[in-house]
């Protein structure tokens, strides 16, 4: 049977050399994707361990706090703690403190909302001032926010200058230069009727002298003493939180990010109604406002500066002399900046008035994942703090959130009795709190707004390139950071005080950050740890456990709609934490190079087992003679798969002798121990793919192997041209039609899918920055691995279109003597291969596109034109390998083949 096999090997080269190629292919390519493989696991497992611990192993909230989309899509939203007030108790703390692995349990209590009143004093212009005569001046501010989309322009306020002495009246209520009634000492406020925002202490009338300057504006300030110009008030939200100082300090290093005074003590502010705070150095905030003052017509008295004649001198014509721009940044600084004994201008501090709470955002999510979150009414009887402090104009926006009052009014008198007193203790920077990685960030507790970023070029435009920030109202999308930091030590004086209402002292504690002690990456140990503290909290406590080690930020399209000043409707990306992403990764590592290098297997077994059909049936009279002569069917079977396990071998020391350069090439680390993997591997191959031709070579029949035909006798009929005997051509054969035909689409179908990776989701199919990161990198041993199987697959049909050639040689001679030209006959060779391939190329480029749109659970236009154009570059192939076939067409002994016949 040696004997035999050499004589093959010897007489039929080039058989043997195109089945010594595709098995040298086949295990060549598996063991540099193994190699790949390898490599791509050791750098993942080392990403996912770098990036698998973030600031804290676990969250826990209050029983039932995990919202509807969270629980739905595995998710945490990214401002977790805004409508969350309260849940848990000091008890359950402590008894999450003490179970065992707990390195640092840090409680967060999110207090609510006090509203900060800040002035920003706007001078006129010296050489305006300067003109003699009596002036008046109107000062029209406009609040803008959303990266300039909103815009909303408050009524204007007067500014009444003499030249003449201001004077009291007896009682002091009234300032006059003797030309007319005067005005009030306090400024006018001017109304806006029963509605609530931006009403007090905000839009009013004064006047001032060039003389003595006598003026009382309602909030003094120092700019006023001796310079003539318009107050605009802020009234910036403050968000209050408190926390465990020691715990903090333990989990982020919140005692390092201090720029000025001191840090907190864990017991500070208790048994007092001081509220001992580190306040922030960023309000948070995106917003400024624009002032214009104009001036308008000299008046000849000292007008009646009232209601009634400001709507007459609302629309008059004016002439601007100046424009100023102030920023929340710079009031909310101006105040802060200050020695924090002198916070808000008082040696005392500065009384809690009123504070709110906000409910958390009421998203509804469209069948393709789309969040968009429900519109909320909130009374205007919501905003009453029983002061003149006025509320921002921003809170009449579109509002997402429920706003909820914490102030009974029993404390509404002049002492303040019962009041919450605020005093800074020190002033920390949020960026100079300890970082961790981007991949793994989990929000620590809201010291950073979270930031909405524009999803498409029209949310772009429309703002400005900016994400959109928090502003001035309470209920909107974004909401505002930490602002003030307490001790739960102090919260006794917001729980036990009669002035506010709804204030949960009984479960004070919104959420508990756990740190696991002996956590060192993503190993089984570690995860093992997190998972069994996680249990014995839920088991104790009856809270809510969410594991965020080894979690990711995964983007969510949030479509907001439009706003009621000026805000188009946006859509908008958050990044929101996405659990068990690091497991889930290192659970199937480097799935997309497996599924290649078992495809480019299945290739070439289906490749082998195609030439070596052929081979067979090109021995088909030696092997009936043996038959004949006695050789029974066993020996037959093995000397035609010993044959090709001789050709799997040869190919596979070849293999293992160039996959080590070729690994090293590609920056991959395969062994020379790793590369000899491919000689088995070969074997396999040529031996699986000889299976079904030894067994037919084993069945050979001396009688119809002489002359076997190509087709079973069926009814004659006359083919309309070369397209369709073409196509009769390839039926004749359809299991090797078929061979081919699968061969090609399992080549265009991996070319499709790696495409479509690259080019059509750009991270869509993780869906988390560690997972783009990670698992979508089609690196180039992936394309190369593609290219690999696309080209076994045109060679398979080529193959094809070859042996249908050779075995219909006489039949093409009988058509030449009939007088087809040699072009004709290329023509229709070349359109069987084209048949074979069209119907390859669209089959592989509807299973790439079909896998392609499963896995990112989308069909995006470009993957439709990536799978056309995969389809279209197979078709040419496959067409311009069938041109070899055809071109040996000149070379048929016709006069041999005839005289045969």
């Amino acid at each position: 049977m040696g004997r035999l096999a050499w004589s093959q090997v010897r007489f039929r080269p080039a058989r043997t050399l195109a089945l010594l190629i595709g098995v040298l292919v086949a295990a060549t390519a598996f063991t540099v994707l193994t190699a790949a493989s390898r490599t791509a696991q050791v750098r993942t497992v080392g990403k996912v361990s770098a990036n698998f611990q973030p600031a804290y192993d676990i969250l826990v909230r209050p029983k039932g706090a995990r919202t509807a989309v969270e629980s739905k899509t595995g998710t945490v939203q990214p401002d977790f703690l805004s409508g969350i007030y309260g849940g848990i108790t000091m008890a359950q703390w402590h008894q999450i403190e003490q179970v065992p692995g707990v390195e640092v349990a840090a409680p967060i209590a999110m207090v609510g909302y006090a509203e900060l009143n800040a002035l920003t004093f706007v001078p006129l212009p010296a050489d305006v001032l300067g003109r003699s005569g009596r002036q008046l001046y109107r000062a029209t501010t406009t609040w803008v926010s959303d990266g300039g989309a909103s815009r909303i322009t408050q009524p204007p306020g007067y500014l009444y200058v003499t030249p003449l002495r201001l004077t009291q009246s007896a009682n002091g209520q009234y300032l006059t230069d003797g030309t007319g009634p005067g005005c009030p000492a306090a400024g006018v406020v001017l109304s806006r009727g029963a509605n609530p925002f931006g009403t007090a202490g905000q839009s009013y009338a004064r006047c001032w002298s060039r003389v003595n300057q006598s003026d009382m504006p309602p909030s003094p300030g120092p700019a006023s003493d001796s310079a003539a110009g318009y107050f605009v008030t802020w009234t910036i939200p403050v968000l209050i939180a408190a926390i465990d100082p020691d715990a903090e300090a333990k989990l982020d290093g919140l005692n390092k990010a201090l720029v000025s005074g001191s840090y907190l003590t864990e017991n500070e502010g208790a048994d007092s109604p001081t509220l001992p705070v580190l306040a922030s150095s960023a309000s948070g905030m995106n917003e400024y406002a624009q002032t214009i003052v104009q001036q308008l017509a000299a008046p000849s008295a000292m007008p009646d500066m009232n209601d009634a004649w400001e709507s007459a001198q609302a629309s008059a014509p004016g002439r601007t002399v100046a424009t100023v721009r102030t920023t929340a940044q710079q009031a909310y600084s101006a105040v802060i900046d200050g020695p924090p004994t002198t916070f808000l201008g008082s040696a005392a501090g500065t009384l809690v008035n009123g504070y709110w709470s906000v409910g958390p955002v009421d998203y509804r999510s469209t069948t393709a994942g789309v969040l968009t979150p429900r519109q909320v009414v909130n009374p205007p009887s919501v905003w009453y703090t029983g002061s003149l402090a006025r509320v921002a104009m921003d809170d009449e926006d579109s509002q997402y959130r429920t706003v909820t009052s914490h102030l009974t009014g029993q404390a509404a008198g002049a002492d303040g009795y019962g009041l919450a007193l605020i005093k800074v203790a020190g002033v920390f920077d949020p960026a100079h709190i300890k970082s961790f990685s981007a991949l793994s960030q989990v929000p620590l507790g809201d010291y950073q707004p979270v930031a909405a970023a524009p999803a498409n070029a029209a949310s772009s435009r429309a703002l400005a390139g900016n994400d959109l920030l928090p502003s001035q109202n309470l209920g909107g999308l974004v909401s505002q950071p930490v602002n003030l930091i307490t001790t739960l030590a102090a919260l006794p004086a917001l729980e036990d005080s009669p002035a506010y209402s709804g204030v949960p002292a009984a479960d004070p504690i919104s959420v508990i950050r756990v740190k696991v002690a002996g956590v060192t990456g993503a190993d089984a140990l570690s995860r093992e740890r997190i998972s069994a503290v996680a249990q014995q909290i839920e088991q104790r406590t009856g809270l809510d456990v969410d594991i965020v080690a080894g979690s990711s930020p995964s983007p969510v399209t949030i479509d907001l709609p439009a706003g009621k000043f000026g805000q188009p409707a946006l859509t908008l990306s958050e990044n929101w934490v996405k659990e068990g992403v690091a497991l889930a990764i290192l659970n199937a590592v480097d799935k997309t190079s497996v599924a290649l290098y078992i495809l480019i297997l299945v290739v070439c077994v289906l490749f082998v087992g195609n030439a070596a059909t052929a081979a067979v049936r090109g021995r088909r009279r030696e092997l009936g003679v043996l038959a004949a002569v006695g050789w029974r069917r066993s020996r037959l079977f093995s000397a035609v798969l010993g044959e090709l396990a001789g050709i799997g071998l040869a190919a596979g020391l070849v293999a293992a002798v160039i996959a080590v350069p070729m690994s090293a090439a590609l920056g991959l680390d395969a062994s020379p121990g790793w590369a000899l993997l491919a000689v088995p591997v070969a074997v396999v191959v040529a031996v699986a793919g000889g299976l079904g031709p030894a067994w037919a070579a084993a069945r050979a029949d001396p009688v119809s192997s002489v002359r076997p035909p190509v087709l079973a006798v069926r009814r004659a009929h006359q083919p309309g041209g070369i397209t369709a005997l073409a196509a009769l051509n390839v039926t004749r054969t359809p299991g090797r039609t078929l061979i081919g035909v699968v061969s090609l689409a399992v080549g265009v179908a991996a070319l499709t899918l790696l495409t479509a990776v690259s080019f059509a989701f750009r991270g869509v199919i993780v869906g988390s920055l560690l997972g783009d990161a990670i698992a979508v990198q089609v690196r180039g041993v992936d394309y190369i691995a593609a290219g690999a199987t696309v080209a076994l697959g045109v060679l398979a049909v080529a193959d094809v279109v070859f042996l249908n050639v050779t075995e219909r040689a006489a039949e093409l001679a009988t058509i030449r003597s009939f007088g087809w030209r040699d072009r004709t006959l290329a023509r229709l060779v070349i359109t069987e291969g084209a048949i074979i391939g069209v119907t390859g190329s669209l089959a592989g480029a509807g299973l790439g596109l079909a896998a392609a749109a499963w896995f990112a659970g989308q069909l995006p236009a470009r993957l439709i034109a990536i799978a056309a154009a995969a389809a279209a570059a197979g078709v040419i192939v496959t067409a311009a390998a069938a041109l070899l076939p055809a071109a040996l067409l000149r070379r048929l002994p016709a006069a041999h083949l005839l005289a045969e016949e």
